[in-house]
């Protein structure tokens, strides 16, 4: 075992010692779990944490869809200890057993993509293939109420990204420190530059500014607000000693989304861009969650009607 896994395995032995007891072992960690995915031609992988008990009396578990950093393939398992927050927040009921899916889309950055030798179809994938496999295969409430994607950087714009655009599959969306930019101005070539360089090909070789903007959480979120129907709520949360652009767009994204009339929390509190600052965001971020999740699916369960009168 390397020196980084032997410090990490330390740091997450550290972590869950420091559960109450009661809640040390609740969830189970699947690693390298596989899905066939239509749209991208190929089996999607994913992590997944679940919890140690089927879901009793017929009930279901709610599914939160964890998105990764732009390089990254388990480090919210690996770094983020999603395991020992999870197990936490349900030990103190601030939200149900829940099931939650990592799927492995480095640099993918969330969007479909066809070029050749690109990452493929990966909106389509997660949304559609993966949601349905993970419904097919675990106990879960398949239902907008009770699925919920949340991502951290690039992971964080995925997670804007699909509750924008799949408010019918994701009821909740929750950013942490979200690569959110707005869109690239005709005449900025030097952004336009940084651009090419960063984003992975994922908007083409060279960078197309108009495949940018196209998917540009800005402009999704106008689109959005046109459309009739459902909308998923939104958690936007970045550190104080983020990086600068990254904290400015996160509150102009917030400051858009409550214009349009969507449900925007915004919630700036200390911390960088690191692994110290997202793994406490996700904990508060659940207490937002919690009372957002109905793995009834809307369906009143017998008996648990609190407006119901007294004999």
């Amino acid at each position: 075992m390397t020196r980084r896994l032997l410090s990490t395995a330390l740091a997450a032995a550290l972590c869950l010692a420091a559960l109450p007891a009661a809640a040390q072992g609740f969830g189970a960690v699947e690693r390298n779990q596989s899905a066939f995915s239509p749209a991208l031609g190929r089996p999607l992988v994913y992590n997944v944490y679940r919890p140690a008990s089927a879901p009793k009396d017929g009930a279901r578990w709610p599914v939160l869809f964890l998105l990764e950093g732009r390089p990254s393939e388990s480090d919210w398992l690996d770094q983020g200890f999603v395991f020992e927050i999870i197990d936490r927040a349900v030990d103190e009921g601030v939200i149900p057993p829940t099931l939650v899916v990592m799927p492995v889309a480095p640099f993918s950055w969330y969007i479909d993509n066809a070029d050749p030798g690109g990452q493929g179809m990966m909106a389509t994938a997660i949304a559609r293939d993966l949601t349905g496999a993970i419904d097919a295969r675990y106990p879960t409430a398949a239902c907008r109420e009770a699925r919920s994607v949340g991502g951290l950087s690039m992971g964080g714009y995925g997670a804007v990204l699909f509750g924008l655009d799949h408010p019918d599959a994701f009821g909740a969306a929750m950013s942490f420190a979200g690569a959110i930019t707005p869109p690239i101005a005709p005449k900025d070539a030097e952004r336009l530059a940084r651009a090419d360089a960063f984003y992975d090909g994922a908007f083409g070789r060279p960078l197309s500014r108009e495949r940018f903007n196209a998917w540009n959480v800005f402009t999704r979120a106008r689109a959005a607000a046109d459309r009739p129907g459902q909308r998923a709520a939104f958690y936007i949360a970045a550190g104080d000693r983020d990086r600068a652009g990254l904290l400015q767009s996160a509150t102009l994204l917030h400051v858009t989304l409550g214009r349009r009339g969507f449900d925007s929390t915004l919630r700036i509190g200390p911390g960088a861009h690191d692994w110290e600052t997202w793994r406490r965001q996700l904990g508060e971020a659940l207490a937002w969650l919690g009372p957002r999740l109905d793995p009834s699916c809307g369906q009143e369960v017998a008996g648990a009607s609190k407006n119901a009168a007294s004999p």
